[in-house]
């Protein structure tokens, strides 16, 4: 514990000759823009002549630090509850350390002198401060039945203690790790810590611990400044790794979403191929229908006394009155014949002997011609032209 007290005195000096040399400076530049601060253009012959002009300007100084004391006092006076005053040592806040900082104010908040002289003597108190402790802090040490090294860069405090236990005190290497297995050790040395060793070989036991020695930071210190550092990585790697599930997570979801969206891709494609066939099916269909209008002959074929009956033909002249009654559903594709044979049982005869095409458009003998048989009584169609007759529409008026 007497370790800690001159490193705390010794920020505290550290930051009053911090206070000290900003206001110094601050003071003589300010002296040097101001034509009516007392410095003579020339440098001084003597150093008397020197000293005298800066004592001018020392309580020059002072007399700057206390008015920008009593201007913060005044200011601070004028906040309201809640609302931000401020503090001396936020004029050298880029310079001082937050330690810095705290002592500068809690020595204002006590109302002690912060001028020029009064720094000069607080740093010579406490220089004698730490020196007087650090001689106690001697004193100790040497008091101390323990030993110790001083540890360099890469040392491990189990490499020392081993060479301790082994070299020092005389004990074979398999007693000096039981006895080893039995204390702390640290892992954090540092070089210049004090690494010390006590074997006691009446009790048979060892203990070990590490001071600051020379070294900037205590073990302590390292130890929490290691400890800090750990917790820092392991809260960013949980970070990272919360975010690593999270993104996970989100790519699950996307790509479930995405495979949802690929099922109805995939079942609207199977649509549209059903489509495509029932559509492609039709259109095979249709053309295939255009195709067979398009080079077929549609017919009617009936009895001249059943067409005179329905108002077809005319009673008289045989010709053609109305087509209203008939339907022309019989067809002849002419791609494959040429021939309508027509039977006389069809229309109620014993043998045909005449047939006629009407209207009478088409001559016969040119564009067809009509073949009628007596022993079978069967008329035969035969068309001649057939690009004359593709897509038309005829009637065929049979007569026994």
């Amino acid at each position: 514990m007497e370790s800690r007290k001159p490193a705390s005195v010794a920020g505290a000096a550290m930051c009053i000759a911090s206070v000290l040399a900003m206001m110094f400076v601050a003071g003589s530049i300010g002296c040097s823009r101001e034509s009516d601060l007392g410095f003579s253009k020339s440098t001084p012959a003597t150093p008397e002549e020197l000293l005298a002009e800066l004592k001018t300007h020392q309580e020059k100084i002072d007399k700057a630090t206390e008015g920008i004391l009593l201007r913060i006092n005044e200011f601070n006076q004028t906040r309201k509850p809640g609302e931000r005053t401020l503090q001396f040592a936020e004029i050298f806040s880029q310079d001082f350390t937050d330690q810095q900082k705290a002592v500068l104010n809690q020595m204002i908040a006590e109302e002690k002198d912060v001028s020029y002289k009064s720094i000069l003597q607080q740093i010579v108190s406490d220089r004698d401060t730490i020196q007087g402790l650090q001689e106690k802090v001697m004193h100790l040490e040497q008091s101390l039945p323990d030993s110790f090294v001083i540890a360099k860069k890469g040392d491990r405090h189990h490499d020392l203690a081993m060479n301790y236990l082994i070299n020092d005190s005389k004990i074979d290497e398999a007693k000096a790790k039981t006895l080893l297995a039995g204390v702390d050790q640290t892992d954090e040395l540092l070089a210049g810590n004090k690494v010390w060793f006590f074997y006691d070989s009446a009790r048979d036991t060892f203990r070990t611990y590490v001071t600051q020695g020379e070294a900037g930071q205590t073990p302590l210190a390292v130890r929490r400044a290691l400890r800090r550092k750990l917790i820092t990585e392991r809260d960013q790697a949980v970070s990272q790794r919360d975010e690593a599930a999270a993104a996970r997570d989100e790519a699950v979801r996307t790509v479930n979403d995405l495979q949802q969206v690929k099922a109805g891709l995939e079942s609207d494609i199977a649509v549209l191929r059903q489509n495509k066939a029932s559509l492609e099916a039709s259109v095979e269909r249709l053309s295939s229908d255009l195709a067979f209008r398009q080079n077929s002959l549609f017919y009617h074929a009936a009895n001249v006394r059943e067409l005179k009956d329905q108002g077809v033909l005319t009673t008289v002249l045989k010709r053609v009155q109305d087509v209203k009654p008939v339907n022309f559903d019989t067809a002849l594709d002419l791609r494959q014949t040429n021939t309508i044979t027509l039977a006389p049982a069809a229309f109620g005869l014993d043998r045909i002997v005449k047939v006629r095409m009407l209207p009478n458009i088409f001559q016969e003998g040119r564009d067809f011609k009509i073949e009628t048989s007596e022993d079978s009584g069967v008329a035969k169609i035969v068309i001649l032209d057939p690009d004359l007759f593709k897509g038309k529409e005829v009637l065929f008026a049979v007569g026994g």
